[in-house]
């Protein structure tokens, strides 16, 4: 009698197997497609498909089916109960609230569907059976939302009338991939039209495909008006893709406000005077002049002087005791240092002919020891002469008598 129990409960078992079961590889979704950080009902058709009566009590679970899953996605609400679905080919639908982990890559992510149904008791004697059936590997396909920024950028310091090589780098920092990327640097604004220009195939371009986490260069050629007004510029940079997606960035520089020098000198009585003038269009501050170390001149006391802010059109003067090395030229090298409208420091040299009088510009005072020197004997003559003069119209005054 109890081998019959047996063999009964495994027939029915076996009646029941597979009885209700999902009619989709994919997971059904209440709005697609589904993005990082949503939070939304995912559903799952359950229909009786066996050749038993009705199913009671049916439950359905979902569960992840992977680490990936588990990580990308929680479920709010894993259990759902369908109670009674009668007939062969009733229908019913399990539904579960869900949340999508805002850093979740796009893709396919995998979870098992668990239903449990008790099946029809046929003997008293006999209890109903309970069943467990696994839906493997229901698919939730997430869709990642790329976020493309300009990650980092060569423009700089750039001064006018200047042609420099400059990098944009972009990075996909979103979770999807974006499709067909370009970047477009936007120049149409009145102040930068008439200052900067982009060489070559204008000012678009293209990055290709990012996936999440991908990087692209540009590269272009930054041209700089000689009108270029100092200053700082944002220039627009507009991303678009594929999916309507546009995002706006700005890539910012500096128009430094250089200027150029022209030196001239004059040599005064033991010292060379070195003149300045700023024949540029931009002031320059804490102007400095310095004599380096040279093969044609020697520079004794200090070899710089400060000279202050020169503004466009101002002159001033420093003053060297310069001493000529023999046999050497007459080139004089002058290093001239300042700071621009943007707080960047330059240094440019000069070069100047220097004619001395002399074998150097501090000679004068030792001509005229020389001339003291030489005129000392003379006036010395001369005394003596007055003297002896004196002393012999005295002599031929004096009476005879007194001889």
């Amino acid at each position: 009698m109890k081998l019959l129990n047996i063999i009964f409960i495994v027939v029915t078992a076996v009646l029941f197997t597979q009885v209700a079961s999902a009619q989709s590889n994919n997971l059904v979704t209440e709005n697609a497609p589904v993005n990082p950080g949503d939070t939304i009902y995912v559903y799952v058709p359950i229909m009786n498909t066996g050749f038993g009566p009705s199913l009671n009590d049916v439950s359905v679970r979902l569960e992840p089916a992977d680490n990936a899953s588990a990580n990308a996605v929680t479920i709010l609400y894993n259990t759902d109960s369908l109670g009674k679905i009668d007939n062969w080919g009733d229908q019913q639908t399990a539904k579960f609230k869900i949340h999508v982990n805002p850093d979740a890559a796009e893709g396919d992510y995998y979870f098992n569907v668990y239903t449990t149904y008790t099946g029809q008791q046929i003997n008293s004697n006999i209890p109903a059976p309970v069943v467990t059936s696994e839906l493997k590997n229901q698919i939730l396909t997430i869709k990642g939302k790329p976020v493309v920024v300009l990650l980092n950028s060569t423009l700089g310091i750039v001064e006018p009338m200047s042609v420099t090589r400059e990098t944009l780098r972009f990075k996909n920092t979103g979770t999807g991939t974006l499709q067909n990327t370009v970047a477009e640097i936007d120049l149409t604004d009145g102040r930068m039209k008439s200052s900067f220009s982009i060489l070559g195939a204008g000012t678009r371009f293209s990055l290709g495909d990012l996936k999440p986490g991908d990087e692209a260069d540009i590269a272009f050629d930054m041209v700089v008006d000689i009108t270029a007004t100092p200053g700082v510029y944002n220039l627009p940079v507009k991303i678009t893709g594929l999916g309507n997606y546009s995002s706006d960035s700005f890539a910012g520089l500096v128009v430094a406000g250089t200027t150029d020098f022209e030196t001239s000198y004059q040599e005064t009585l033991g010292s060379l005077s070195i003149n300045v003038a700023n024949v540029g269009i931009n002031p320059a501050s804490a102007v400095t002049v310095s004599l380096p170390n040279q093969r044609n001149f020697t520079t004794a006391g200090s070899s710089s002087a400060v000279l202050g802010s020169l503004n466009p059109g101002d002159y001033t003067s420093a003053i060297f005791q310069v001493t000529k090395n023999p046999g050497a030229g007459n080139r004089l090298n002058v290093v001239i240092q300042y700071t621009d409208t943007s707080g960047m420091r330059h240094a440019i040299e000069k070069n100047l002919v220097v004619q001395l009088s002399s074998t150097g510009a501090q000679t004068g005072a030792g001509r005229g020891n020389a001339l003291y020197t030489t005129w000392l004997p003379v006036i010395a003559i001369i005394a003596l002469l007055v003297w002896q003069r004196r002393k012999i119209k005295a002599y031929f005054q004096k009476p005879k008598g007194n001889k």
